[in-house]
């Protein structure tokens, strides 16, 4: 209780107890060393009613030693009663401001007073940018309805965790996408699983990345990229998943992908119901013919290619090698055809991106399977086009 805590001329009392109350504060002052919170609460009330005109410096400490014993005494609602009016006093010191706010915060969210958490953390986050305050906000923002803020703040604070460098909590992420997952937006709750898998890779966490990534504004050539890498970090589990897989590759003349994904599935006995049995073996023999034609003709292609003026033959030869397990001919005809360019020509400016992009993936991944980490993260780094596939990238390189 000393003068340093009178703050302008609004603070009556020119920075002392009032000699009326001085007994009964002295007492109670005491009674908080000692830890005897209902004797504090006995004596400031003693002071209260002692007669005479109370300055504003005896109206902030009666306060404050007030909150300091409800808080002590598990009494949350009066504790932050008496910490406010503490806040709201002329006598309050600047300095004391932010880790009073915090402290409201604290009472009030145990309170689920969430506009009260709101105000306080906000005016908190103004003075000092703290992680556990940008969480509480947050969350109170979530449990009002208004997911949209909470997003908001959340990102606010991923953001100055990537200046930082530091790593984000895993509870924390976990807040954004349920906020996310709230309002609908599934780009928001894929990038949020990025960072978990990134900070926490756990599998339930790929294997969400991987459903929220498809259900983005992705096409075919985007999922079928999706699936490659959720194969590799060993997510995908379900029947369709496996059935999705093999089709899209079908559909890109990749048969001997699609023969091993398929055959990858019965391995895992993924397929249990009859039905799925069924259209999966009949999905399977049809590209075991297809694979043979295709796998027949490499050699014949991939002349062909090499003459060709532009790459996209020679990434398609590329692309049959790595479906049949040769990731050294991969390797071969790769990086020709991306070094010839011009991939994807006659589609549009998005496919073609798509398409080059999905080349130097395609290189990352036989670098990967052959054991040169060095080149498949070179290769995946060089992915830079479209935003999607260099999404994709990126989580290869997690793998690299």
């Amino acid at each position: 209780m000393s003068t340093a805590n009178a703050q302008g001329a609004a603070c009556t009392g020119g920075g002392k107890i009032s000699k009326q109350i001085a007994k009964p504060m002295a007492a109670a002052q005491e009674a908080m060393k000692a830890k005897r919170w209902q004797e504090v609460l006995t004596r400031t009330k003693e002071a209260e009613g002692t007669a005479g005109a109370k300055s504003q410096f005896d109206l902030y400490w009666m306060a404050e030693f007030r909150g300091y014993a409800y808080h002590n005494l598990r009494q949350t609602a009066d504790a932050a009663r008496e910490l406010e009016t503490g806040l709201n006093s002329p006598c309050m010191p600047e300095s004391g401001k932010v880790e009073r706010y915090k402290a409201l915060v604290g009472l009030y969210t145990s309170l689920r007073n969430y506009p009260k958490v709101i105000d306080y953390g906000n005016r908190a986050l103004k003075l000092n940018r703290d992680p556990d305050t940008y969480v509480a906000v947050a969350q109170a923002y979530y449990q009002s309805g208004n997911n949209k803020d909470a997003v908001r703040v959340m990102n606010e604070l991923m953001a100055m965790f990537e200046q930082s460098g530091q790593r984000p909590k895993e509870q924390q992420l976990l807040l954004v996408q349920a906020a996310c997952s709230k309002v609908n937006d599934n780009n928001c709750v894929s990038r949020v699983f990025e960072k978990l898998v990134q900070n926490y890779p756990k599998p339930e966490y790929w294997q969400n990345l991987m459903v929220a990534l498809k259900q983005t504004d992705t096409n075919d050539l985007q999922n079928l990229n999706v699936m490659r890498l959720a194969a590799h970090v060993k997510v995908l589990k379900k029947p369709d998943d496996y059935k999705e897989f093999a089709q899209l590759a079908l559909e890109e003349k990749l048969a001997g992908e699609a023969q091993a994904i398929l055959e990858q599935g019965f391995t895992s006995k993924v397929f249990v119901d009859e039905r799925a049995v069924s259209v999966n073996t009949r999905l399977l023999e049809a590209a075991k013919k297809q694979a043979a034609v295709e796998k027949a003709a490499l050699a014949k292609n991939e002349a062909a290619a090499k003459a060709a003026k532009t790459g996209d033959e020679e990434v398609k030869v590329g692309a049959q090698y790595l479906g049949f397990g040769d990731n050294a001919k991969a390797i071969e005809n790769l990086p020709r055809g991306i070094a010839k360019g011009s991939i994807g020509q006659g589609g549009t400016p998005e496919a073609q991106a798509q398409r080059a992009d999905e080349a130097s993936i395609l290189l990352g991944i036989a670098y990967l399977r052959s054991g040169n980490k060095a080149e498949a993260a070179k290769a995946f780094r060089s992915v830079k086009r479209d935003p999607t596939m260099t999404r994709i990238a990126k989580l290869w390189l997690l793998n690299t």
